[in-house]
């Protein structure tokens, strides 16, 4: 019972721990990325007064509408618009019709008062106020009572004549277009053309006046369609924009007022504190860490044992990252052409495709392409995104994620960088050709060349890093794999030099295993390796085994079953401890502890039934446990069995081998040896099959050849 207690009271503390570290790691990943990234939001206020010299390039960080030079531009299209005009061709006939209403009216008026040269004035004045109470009102001709007097008291023959001409004049006066300007040019002109050769002078002055006032202009303004033209061509003047990158103030330029103007319009001269962008980034800053998090999540769901330590590697190498492209971005500073180009930043993905996994790579390089895209845009003091960089690091660092197989060797410093590094010139390459920007065969070269660079740096610094994360976090890698297979590891010299029966089951059962790996997609080479170290707990007591019994001496025959059983059942646990204390693994520990699983004792069972006069449990005889918990230890526990059953067959026959491979299947599987892992019963009847197949080979029949035949004829001829 205290031990149930103490076992819950240490889960719970683990869960605790766990819980705090992980929020931890996720506040700290949160908290150094917005600090690396803090620039991009911070105010970039250039040194800058007005009427002094610049002493360097300023362009605007934002694309922003110059209003007050797009108004300005749309009052010059106003004014320079012409205003409108209309014609009226029929004025002219109008006017005639009018200025023949005033000769009738003076005719009738004069014919009714008997009106002629001698009429007293007292009756002309009288005609004269009769006139202008009979003319048109609306027409205001503004004839003088001098010019109504002359009209009127001139002959009847004269005022015909008077009309005729006055008409003429009008007409041919008003067939062009007279606007309000030519008006009096017009009228002065039509004036001079009286003819006087049948007008005298006082009668040329009358006609005079009437052109002037019946002579009006037929050519006038259209205020309508003049404002609509000027709100047409201001609506087609195009709003006047300050592009981001744009040069507003050029190095050794006198700065004006108009560049001050502009300066503040895009926000480089705003000294008002803005918290907007700092939320921006924070949401930023979350989302990054957000997804940042359900990879680490997503990698660690379905491992059977949970560890913090994925967590703090893929922390460690993540922020490493983009603390390594903050640097990076400061080679911009030394102005030398591309060299920003070398941040290697595929070092990252191909640490996290080495220790953690593909995806887990292929979402870093996503994320830190994001990042570096803020961090480089900081370095241009253009924009916040610098999305050229962008793409580079994303093309760079997936590349680094894909082309290395994590399940192989070491990354090839040759090899995995020559790719890398192919990849990053590719990508510069088409950057530079999209741009359309001109350069030099100089600075081409160095543009490719810094590129080209990064992928070998980031190679060489993946196979530095690694050894230290391999041994920090105890990190099972194919690498570390590979280096605990080596025969001169100090354990598997162990067993072959105390127990040399154990080591060549060992590397049998490694090779049985491996292969059945990898039918079922399980990780052969750990695999491999377990099975060498699995019966490292056999050195203990190596002579208590039959494959180390070279003399022939078999010291179980002399101490009791029950003795022989705990022997035989210690060394898993013998195994584990030994593990253990050499600093293993605990992948290849818990292979060698559970590779027996809960299975029978059956020799020494049966010889304890034999010798007791009651009956004995099987549980007395049954290894402790626990059983296989992964696919690559039930694996290493059937060819475990197996090989050891095999061997010990007389004249094994390929029929025989298959029939003792299938029947040791099935009672493993019906004693539910297999009930505690995730391997499939589909899986295991191919890992049965893959045995017998690599058994086959071992046990085939062989040629004899003809010394072999002789032999065996003299032998039949001496009987």
């Amino acid at each position: 019972m205290k031990d149930l207690i103490a076992d819950n009271d240490k889960k719970l503390k683990n869960l605790v721990m766990n819980y705090i570290a992980g929020w931890g790691a996720f506040v700290v990943t949160g908290l150094v990325l917005y600090s690396l990234m803090l620039g991009s939001v911070l105010p970039k206020n250039p040194d800058v007064h007005l009427h002094e010299i610049a002493t360097a390039d300023i362009q605007s960080p934002i694309d922003a509408i110059d209003t007050q030079a797009t108004e300005a531009k749309k009052q010059e299209a106003i004014v320079s618009t012409p205003s409108a005009y209309t014609y009226d061709k029929n004025k002219g006939l109008m006017q005639v019709e009018k200025v023949g209403d005033l000769f009738d009216t003076i005719a009738s008026v004069k014919k009714d008062m008997n009106i002629n040269v001698d009429t007293s004035p007292t009756n002309v004045s009288a005609a004269i106020q009769k006139i202008a109470d009979g003319t048109d009102t609306s027409q205001d001709q503004g004839l003088s009572d001098r010019t109504l007097r002359t009209l009127v008291i001139a002959s009847d023959h004269d005022l015909q004549v008077a009309e005729d001409i006055t008409s003429t004049s009008i007409y041919e006066a008003m067939n062009a277009k007279v606007g309000w300007n030519d008006l009096e040019k017009a009228q002065s002109k039509a004036a001079a053309n009286l003819p006087s050769s049948v007008l005298n002078d006082q009668m040329r002055t009358a006609l005079t006046e009437v052109l002037r006032d019946y002579i009006t202009a037929n050519y006038t303004f259209d205020a309508t369609a003049t404002k609509r033209n000027k709100q047409e061509a201001a609506s087609s003047v195009d709003n006047i924009v300050i592009h981001q990158g744009e040069v507003i103030v050029h190095k050794g330029e006198l700065v004006t007022n108009d560049m001050i103007r502009q300066l503040k319009l895009v926000g480089l001269l705003d000294n008002h504190f803005n918290i907007i962008p700092f939320i921006g980034l924070f949401l930023f800053t979350a989302f990054i860490t957000t997804v940042f998090w359900y990879e680490y999540y997503r990698f660690n769901k379905d491992r059977k044992n949970h560890s913090i330590k994925y967590l703090y590697i893929f922390t460690i190498i993540f922020l490493c990252a983009a603390a390594l492209i903050k640097i990076c971005s400061y080679l911009r500073l030394t102005e030398i052409t591309g060299l920003s180009y070398i941040v290697p930043i595929a070092v990252a993905p191909l640490l996290l495709r080495s220790l953690l996994s593909e995806q887990a790579a292929i979402v870093s390089a996503v994320l830190l392409s994001l990042i570096g895209s803020v961090i480089f845009g900081i370095s241009t003091k253009v924009a916040i995104f610098d999305a050229p960089m962008a793409i580079y690091l994303l093309f760079s660092a997936l590349s680094g994620a894909i082309v290395f197989r994590g399940n192989s060797y070491r990354p090839k410093i040759f090899q995995t960088g020559s790719i890398v590094a192919l990849v990053n010139a590719t990508c510069v390459l088409a950057l530079l050709m999209f741009q359309n920007t001109p350069f030099t065969a100089t600075s081409f070269g160095m543009n490719l060349g810094f590129s080209a660079l990064s992928g070998f740096l980031a190679v060489i610094l993946a196979n530095g890093v690694l050894p230290l994360f391999e041994t920090g976090f105890s990190i099972l890698t194919p690498i570390r794999l590979i280096e605990l297979s080596n025969p001169n590891q100090p354990l598997l010299r162990k067993i072959l030099l105390e127990a040399p029966g154990t080591y060549h089951h060992s590397v049998m059962v490694a090779n049985l295993a491996e292969r059945a790996c990898e039918v079922i997609g399980a990780n052969g080479l750990l695999a491999r390796v377990a099975a060498y170290y699995h019966d490292i707990g056999k050195t203990k007591r190596p002579k208590f085994f039959v494959e180390n019994q070279l003399d022939g001496v078999n010291p179980h025959e002399k101490i009791s079953p029950q003795l022989s059983r705990t022997i035989i059942a210690a060394h898993p646990y013998d195994g584990a401890d030994l593990l253990r204390a050499a600093g293993m693994p605990k992948e290849i520990v818990a292979i060698a502890e559970q590779h027996h699983g809960t299975t029978l004792i059956r020799y020494f069972y049966a010889k304890a039934c034999e010798m007791a006069t009651q009956s004995v449990p099987e549980s007395e005889f049954r290894y402790p446990g626990p059983k296989v918990q992964t696919r690559e230890a039930a694996v290493v526990e059937l060819a475990d069995s197996v090989e050891a059953a095999v061997r010990s067959m007389k004249k094994p026959t390929p029929g025989k081998v298959q029939n003792l491979i299938h029947s040791i299947f099935s009672d493993r599987l019906s004693d539910g040896q297999f009930d505690e892992c995730d391997i499939t019963l589909k899986e295991l009847k191919l890992v049965v099959k893959s045995i017998d197949e690599t058994l086959r080979g071992v046990y085939h029949s062989r040629i004899e050849y003809p010394n072999e035949i002789k032999m065996k004829m003299n032998k039949v001829n001496e009987k």
